[in-house]
C-alpha cells in the first residue's frame, strides 16, 4: 500500500480572499473596485442581450447566442464556478498552456444570480488583464457550473449550492454582454471529464468515464472523443446510479453511489464503527467527538494502518467499484478517471475501486479499461471550460 503524504489539506475549503466589491447601480452599471483599488464602470450584467442579424455560417465566423466571432483568435478563458469561489484562467492556443490566472474571488452563491454573475465577470477580467489580453483576442469563455445546465440555451436549470437553487437562470447571455466574448456553459463534473480527456490523464484515449468524489458524487462520459450531454444537458449523473437498494440516501436516492460514498457517508461510516466500540486511533484524533472527524483524518489513519479507517475506505471503494463496473459494462471505456478531493487519498480508495470493478465487470471489457487517478486536481473545471470552447470551435469549423 503506497504511502500518500501530506493528506492534511484534503477536502479543505478553498479560501478566496474578498478581493472585489461591487454594487449594481440604479443607472444600470456595475461599479467595481478590485484589489488594487482600480475602479471600473461596466455595463450591467442583467440587461437583455441585443441579438444581431443571423450571419453566414459558411464563412470563418461563428454565431453563438447572438454574437459573431472569428475562429482564429489566440486565447481561451476558462472559469470554474463553485459554491464558495470563482476562478479564471487564460490559455494560449499556440502552446496549449495556461498563461495567466485571476485571483480567487468569492462566488457570492447565496446573494443571487446578479451578484454571482458580476463576480464571474471580475474574475475573467482579472485573468485577461494578467495575460494582457483584450476581449477581441479571445475565442470564447467556458464556464463550469455545479448543476444541471442547458448548454444550448445558456441556462442553469438547477444549481443546489446557490440561492434558491438557481432554477432556470440565464447565465451565458449576461456574461457575453458584459465581457464581449462568446460564452459556453457546462456541468462542472462533465467539464472535469472533458478537461482530463484533453489536457490530463485521458490524453491519448477516445473513450473515457470520470467519477468525481467530494461533497457529492459527479461524473462525465466521453464517447469516441465527444462529451455526452444528453437531451437536456443532464447526462453523466453518475452519483445517482443505485448500487445498494434501500441504503443511505443523503441528497440522492436511497442506495445511490452518492448516498453511499460522498463525504458525509465516509464520516458517518467511521462514526458508526466508533460508537459500536471498535478499537481505532480515530477516537484519539477526534477526541471522541464525531463532529471533528473528516475524510482527510480517516485517510491519514488508514495510511498509518488503522484497521477501522482502512475498513471505511474499503467499504466506500466497494460501492464506487460497483459503479465503475456498471460504467465499464455499459460504455466499454478505455479509461476510468477518479477525481475530486476525496480521490487525493490515493491508493487507499483506488485499490478497492479497482478490485471491485475488475471482479464485477465483464472481463473482456474490463481488461481494456485502466482505472487511474485524475491529474488536473482543482484545475479540472478550468481546463474543462477551455476544452468546451475548443470543442465548440472545432465542431463548427
Amino acid at each position: 500500500m503506497r504511502n500518500t503524504q501530506r493528506l492534511a489539506p484534503l477536502f479543505a475549503r478553498r479560501r478566496g480572499a474578498f478581493l472585489a466589491f461591487q454594487a449594481i447601480t440604479n443607472d444600470g452599471t456595475i461599479s467595481s473596485v478590485v484589489g488594487n483599488g482600480f475602479e471600473r464602470q461596466e455595463q450591467a450584467v442583467g440587461k437583455p442581450l441585443k441579438v444581431p442579424a443571423p450571419v453566414d455560417r459558411t464563412r470563418a465566423r461563428r454565431h453563438t447566442l447572438g454574437m459573431t466571432y472569428a475562429t482564429d483568435k489566440p486565447y481561451v478563458v476558462g472559469i470554474d464556478l463553485g459554491g464558495t469561489n470563482v476562478r479564471a484562467a487564460v490559455l494560449d492556443r499556440s502552446s496549449d498552456k495556461i498563461v495567466a490566472r485571476g485571483d480567487n474571488l468569492p462566488s457570492m452563491a447565496q446573494d443571487g444570480p446578479e451578484q454571482t454573475t458580476g463576480q464571474i465577470v471580475l474574475a475573467a477580467r482579472a485573468a485577461m488583464a494578467h495575460a494582457d489580453v483584450q476581449p477581441d483576442q479571445v475565442l470564447g469563455m467556458g464556464v463550469a457550473v455545479p448543476g444541471h445546465v442547458k448548454a444550448a440555451e445558456g441556462m442553469v436549470m438547477w444549481a443546489p449550492n446557490f440561492k434558491d437553487q438557481w432554477k432556470g437562470v440565464q447565465l451565458a447571455a449576461p456574461l457575453q454582454q458584459a465581457l464581449g466574448v462568446p460564452v459556453f456553459l457546462g456541468n462542472d463534473a462533465n467539464l472535469a471529464a472533458l478537461g482530463e480527456f484533453r489536457f490530463g490523464a485521458g490524453q491519448g484515449v477516445r473513450h473515457l468515464v470520470m467519477v468525481t468524489l467530494g461533497t457529492g458524487i459527479g461524473g462525465g462520459l466521453i464517447v469516441d472523443g465527444k462529451l455526452i450531454e444528453g437531451a437536456d444537458g443532464g447526462a453523466g449523473e453518475i452519483g445517482h446510479i443505485i448500487v445498494n437498494p434501500g441504503g443511505r440516501g443523503g441528497n440522492a436516492a436511497f442506495g445511490s453511489v452518492e448516498g453511499e460514498t460522498q463525504r458525509d457517508a465516509i464520516v458517518e461510516r467511521a462514526e458508526r464503527k466508533i460508537q459500536e466500540g471498535y478499537k481505532t486511533t480515530l477516537t484519539e484524533r477526534a477526541q471522541y467527538s464525531r463532529f471533528m472527524l473528516t475524510p482527510a483524518m480517516i485517510a491519514e489513519e488508514a495510511q498509518n494502518g488503522d484497521t477501522v479507517a482502512m475498513e471505511v475506505f474499503e467499504e466506500t471503494g466497494y460501492f464506487l467499484g460497483l459503479c465503475v463496473a456498471n460504467l465499464i459494462n455499459l460504455l466499454n471505456p478505455q479509461m476510468a478517471v477518479i477525481g475530486g478531493g476525496i480521490a487525493q487519498a490515493g491508493e487507499i480508495i483506488l485499490e478497492p475501486i479497482r478490485r471491485t470493478a475488475y471482479a464485477c465487470a465483464i472481463r473482456s471489457l474490463s481488461q481494456s479499461c485502466q482505472i487511474v487517478p485524475a491529474q488536473l486536481g482543482d484545475n479540472a473545471g478550468i481546463y474543462g471550460g477551455i476544452a468546451l470552447v475548443l470543442d465548440k470551435q472545432s465542431a463548427e469549423s
